[in-house]
């Protein structure tokens, strides 16, 4: 099969790490995958490293839009494609409309649960493709309100290349923060944006600390102006225990030395993070909203707290890390949720099976 790739945000995040697992996974089974992205994105930096072909461009804009249309109809017939995959707001308006110029077979992904406009022009584009994917039974009932019918909504979740969380030794890590491995360690490894609630999680770490010395690490890009405003949540004598990494590369390594993964997110399509964290055997503390409850159980494999609620994310984190017996069972728990549920085969599988498909109905 040929499949191009679009995607418009220049960030790093559970989204972008989809688009470029599943290049990476079909590529490696002998399809051909061209990806076009924004110019100077994290996205085109890695894909390129992984030897996928990348077309940069501006999706930053709707004033691009009628030029970034006829380059991705010069893209589609260079490459001969014959899927085009779609992931966000504006590459799914030039490339959607792209494809269907083309002849070609047109999936949207939907990976998050903001809200989707009522609008004639939103519903035309969530109803032009041949199918679209989600991650989730939330994703697909808000998708199925824009489209109109359920008809050719896929749910298939985002899954993770689980031997990458095997074998991590987290001595290594924790020397070169100057942490000891008596160190209590609590963390998060989402990107910083309002509805991840990390300022919740800062509130919470005072009184953790007040009954726990502990450190809270967190591991993505953050600038200075940003990393100041949400360590004024912190009380200024436990601040020096709050570190941010910034971006890292070696997530398994990171997650490894966290004794409990803390995920305060009050609005989620899936949680990628979440799901690395639970491949590694953390300790999973997380908001109780609808799109947790669908993989997690409390008490098995991780622990709720209530949404926005610092007293009640205090009071669970608390509770794991004075039980490191009850801490190693739900980590053991979570790692066998992500086999049965999450894995990069899985994905890979189901994803290139929908395109196959897709291909024969002509």
């Amino acid at each position: 099969m040929n499949i191009l790739h679009t995607e418009t945000l220049k960030r790093w995040g559970g989204q972008q790490q989809r688009v470029l697992n599943e290049c990476t996974g079909l590529l490696k089974r002998g399809h051909k995958v061209v990806l076009a992205c924004n110019r100077g994105s994290v996205l085109s930096q890695r894909a390129k490293q992984a030897d996928i072909k990348v077309y940069e461009m501006d999706f930053r804009t709707k004033a691009k839009m009628v030029g970034n249309i006829f380059k991705l109809i010069k893209i589609i017939k260079k490459e001969n494609i014959e899927i085009v995959a779609t992931h966000s707001s504006q590459d799914s308006w030039a490339g959607g409309l792209a494809a269907k110029i083309c002849g070609c077979k047109l999936v949207r992904f939907r990976q998050n649960l903001y809200p989707i406009g009522k609008d004639l022009p939103t519903k035309f584009i969530y109803r032009i493709p041949d199918k679209i994917v989600v991650l989730t039974s939330l994703i697909k009932r808000n998708v199925q309100e824009v489209r109109g019918s359920e008809k050719d909504i896929e749910i298939i979740p985002s899954g993770i290349d689980i031997k990458k969380f095997d074998g991590i030794n987290r001595t290594n890590i924790r020397n070169s923060l100057g942490l000891s491995e008596n160190d209590i360690v609590i963390g998060n490894t989402s990107s910083f944006t309002r509805v991840k609630g990390q300022e919740y999680l800062l509130e919470a770490f005072n009184k953790i600390n007040e009954v726990i010395p502990c450190y809270l690490v967190f591991a993505t890009a953050i600038n200075e102006h940003y990393k100041s405003i949400y360590l004024s949540y912190v009380k200024e004598n436990f601040r020096s225990r709050v570190l941010f990494l910034g971006h890292r590369d070696d997530i398994p390594e990171v997650l490894c030395l966290f004794d409990v993964f803390v995920y305060p997110s009050f609005l989620e399509g899936q949680g990628h993070a979440l799901i690395e964290a639970m491949a590694m055997k953390r300790a999973i503390a997380l908001s109780e909203i609808d799109t947790f409850k669908d993989f997690i159980v409390d008490g098995v494999n991780g622990v709720f707290f209530k949404p926005c609620d610092p007293e009640d994310i205090a009071e669970k984190v608390i509770n794991l890390i004075k039980d490191k017996e009850k801490r190693s069972r739900m980590g053991e728990e979570a790692r066998k949720t992500v086999l049965e549920r999450f894995t990069f085969e899985q994905m890979i599988d189901h994803t290139e099976k929908l395109y196959m498909e897709l291909l024969n109905a002509k």
